[in-house]
């Protein structure tokens, strides 16, 4: 029995190690802190161009899916990455407008170039002729003004055939780099999105540590009780062990200055609460700080302390054994 009791620990504590390695590997593939920080997509909605979503209010519109989420995540990076950067859906306008520029507008200029050659080469000659006479008459300066119209006409083209062109290569440079920093913001959005998962499965995991921790505590030592009176000294030490764990706790986190007004923000910037609507909804004060933050500790020490126990207590047991 007491082999399969150290099999039992040995097991919590080989899955806590692999949810923590979960945790630190999410953490190093997450976007760095300062882009955490700046961005509020997984609870508020953005536009294209990286603009929040408010209602008619100026209240800020949540996001709906998880989708919606990663999408508006990768928005806010994609425009902290710098000026020029599109966003997806300008993106897709300027394929339009490459593809617009390629297939129409180039091929319209190249006619137009190609129509106008001949008679810019008259021109040219014409203006080449009348401009080496000494003097023109009225009927000789209007052909000369019509025929350097027709060359300005055909360098108008020309310009516009060339600039085009130019378009086209800047375009070309700016989707594939737009394109390359999208999927980049993708990839970080992906990457918190795997950290918060981490970070909610290891609370989970410490929550039930603790519990289990407790109620083995409580189990141990009432069965102690009903075979050895002698087990309450025991008793008594544990229960002075868990209630100077939670008075460490509770000192920590008197702290950090949650009595004195100090609150958390939610990403929209308001107090952190419950419920969307600022008017309604119910914002955390200083007893749920302070037992959010001493539960947390306590679960910190705790999960250590049945880590550490649980690991020596298996090997022991299963040497002895």
């Amino acid at each position: 029995m007491r082999k399969i009791h150290s099999y039992v620990f040995l097991a919590f504590a080989l899955v806590s190690i692999a949810m923590v390695a979960w945790a630190i590997a999410a953490g190093w593939n997450a976007p760095d802190s300062a882009k955490i920080a700046n961005s509020t997509p997984l609870v508020q909605q953005y536009d294209a161009d990286g603009n929040a979503v408010n209602t008619e209010d100026d209240q800020p519109v949540p996001v709906t899916s998880a989708e919606d989420g990663i999408r508006a995540l990768g928005i806010i990076f994609t425009n902290q990455l710098g000026e020029g950067v599109l966003t997806l859906d300008a993106i897709e306008a300027e394929q339009e407008k490459l593809a617009l520029t390629v297939n129409e507008l180039i091929p319209a200029y190249e006619q137009k170039v190609s129509d106008a050659r001949e008679a810019a080469l008259e021109a040219q000659s014409t203006v080449e002729a009348l401009k080496a006479k000494k003097s023109l008459n009225s009927v000789e300066k209007r052909k000369l003004a019509e025929a350097e119209g027709v060359q300005a006409n055909f360098k108008a083209l020309n310009d516009t055939l060339n600039q085009h062109r130019e378009n086209v290569s800047i375009m070309e440079e700016n989707i594939a780099a737009s394109i390359e920093a999208n999927e980049e913001a993708k990839a970080n959005g992906d990457n918190m999105v795997a950290l918060a998962n981490a970070i909610h499965w290891n609370l989970m995991w410490f929550y039930f540590l603790m519990v289990f921790a407790i109620a083995f505590i409580i189990m141990s030592a009432l069965f102690n009780l009903f075979l050895n009176a002698g087990g309450l000294k025991k008793t008594l030490l544990s229960l002075v062990v868990v209630v100077a764990i939670v008075a460490i706790a509770y000192v920590i986190a008197n702290g950090n200055g949650w009595a004195e007004g100090h609150t958390l923000k939610d990403a929209a910037g308001y107090d952190l609460g419950i419920g969307t609507d600022p008017a309604t909804r119910k914002v955390f004060g200083t007893f749920e700080y302070m037992i959010a933050d001493t539960s947390i500790l306590v679960t910190y020490i705790t999960f250590a302390g049945a880590a550490l126990a649980a690991v020596l207590s298996a090997v022991r047991g299963i040497f002895k054994s």
